[in-house]
């Protein structure tokens, strides 16, 4: 199963992702405005993007 994270650098985004590694979730996306920032998980696939009003589609 495919999970998006969308929110994933924030406090509560970041704890669903580190809970869904410690699960073996084995195709885990986040979705966040800076990924150089994310600092996430091995494994995590990472799209830039931001969900807001009038926002482009998000990018890998």
């Amino acid at each position: 199963m495919t999970i998006l994270v969308t929110g994933a650098t924030g406090n509560i985004g970041r704890r669903i992702v580190d809970r869904l590694v410690e699960l073996v979730a084995n195709d885990i996306r986040a979705l966040t405005k800076i990924p150089a920032k994310a600092n996430l998980p091995a494994g995590v696939s990472v799209f830039t993007g931001y969900l807001g009003a009038n926002s482009p589609a998000p990018r890998r």
